[in-house]
């Protein structure tokens, strides 16, 4: 029997500990193919990609995955539980039969997500503090600490998804190695320092090649944006709440810089991360009619894969939405995504989408 294992990833960049996760997950368990869902060029946590989904794929199925999917930006760009949501239902959809991801420490994620799943509609939120500060504190009322532990918190996500949706789905998790941090690699590629220890040496050989990307040369377009729209028009933004567009008008024309937009505009009310991913929907110009749209009508967009990921797709592909390429009819459905991408190039110069192939290594 065909052993399909999953993982979800954005590979921001793919670092010494994912080729050790990922090593680990086919040494310990064998799988006949391993699918990646893995975010595109914006970020779960309102960033750009230091690399572009299309080199980060082609990385990830050198490095050894079989087969990389699109989490399409209405899911990858969100909270934990969005995230998660739409990288489950996507490898639902995929036939996996085993999740794997990584953890801090071994938990009881199984009891703990349905812990989480009775008590929900307990819920009360302090309207005083962050939508993360009301989270934390409630799963620490249910004797759930993960605190800092991002890695937890999404991994109790996914097993909740799949609690709620009764996918049929096992998971595995693997500790991690301290030591290695995709943050500590991307603070230290804004400086300027070499990540060559840190990362692979085909990783390494991709980002000396090519230009890295942060929110600081998206900053003018975010800028013209914010002064281009009037109110009515902010007010109309996915996720835009409680007059924060008037303080956005306000605090843009005197910034300096991006992080020093977030300061101005930061409270005790919205986290960085919330914010960040807020400017991402800004600068889209994204209404939540579209988001709706993508949560409606799922597909699985190809990045790239290897003899194992083809064999994968021609089994499925009759009863599978997959997007290989794009023309006028995929661009429909891939709305998001393409216009996404057009501000992507507009600093990376490089095709994202009409023209682009998934990369294939070693296919017949």
């Amino acid at each position: 029997m065909t052993k399909i294992y999953g993982v979800v990833a954005e590979f921001n960049p793919f670092h010494n500990g994912h080729k050790i996760f990922i090593d680990t997950i086919k040494q310990k368990y064998h799988p006949d193919v391993l699918i990646a869902v893995m975010s595109g060029n914006f970020v779960q946590r309102g960033d750009f990609a230091v690399l572009d989904k299309w080199d980060r794929a082609k990385l990830a199925v050198d490095l050894g995955v079989d087969l990389v999917i699109e989490l399409p930006l209405a899911f990858a760009v969100q909270p934990a539980e969005l995230f998660a949501q739409g990288a489950m239902e996507l490898l639902n959809l995929l036939k996996i039969d085993t999740l794997v991801f990584g953890t801090e420490k071994k938990l009881d994620f199984a009891k703990m997500a349905n812990e989480i799943l009775v008590a929900n509609d307990k819920f009360e939120q302090d309207y005083r503090q962050s939508s993360a500060t009301n989270l934390t504190s409630y799963y620490q009322s249910l004797g759930i600490d993960i605190t800092d532990l991002p890695n937890q918190m999404l991994g109790l996500n996914y097993v909740q998804q799949i609690e709620k949706f009764h996918y049929p789905i096992s998971f595995q998790t693997i500790l991690r190695k301290s030591g290695f941090s995709a943050t500590s690699v991307r603070k230290d590629l804004k400086l300027g320092a070499s990540v060559s220890i840190a990362v692979p040496k085909l990783t390494d050989q991709m980002i000396n090649k090519n230009q890295t990307y942060t929110w600081d040369d998206f900053y003018p377009y975010l800028r013209y944006q914010v002064i281009n729209s009037d109110i009515s028009e902010l007010q109309s933004i996915y996720q835009m709440v409680e007059g924060l567009e008037y303080k956005l008008k306000k605090e843009i024309t005197v910034s300096e810089n991006f992080e020093d937009f977030l300061n101005r505009v930061k409270s005790k009310r919205y986290t960085r991360a919330r914010l960040r991913r807020l400017m991402i929907y800004v600068l889209m110009n994204i209404k939540p009619t579209e988001v709706e749209s993508v949560y409606e009508n799922p597909y699985l967009r190809v990045l790239g894969f290897n003899e194992n990921g083809r064999k994968f797709l021609n089994q499925h592909k009759k009863d599978l939405n997959l997007i290989t390429k794009v023309g006028k009819k995929e661009a429909q459905t891939l709305e998001l995504e393409v216009r996404a991408d057009q501000i992507f190039q507009l600093q990376s110069k490089q095709a994202q989408d009409f023209g682009k192939m998934p990369y294939m290594k070693g296919v017949n």
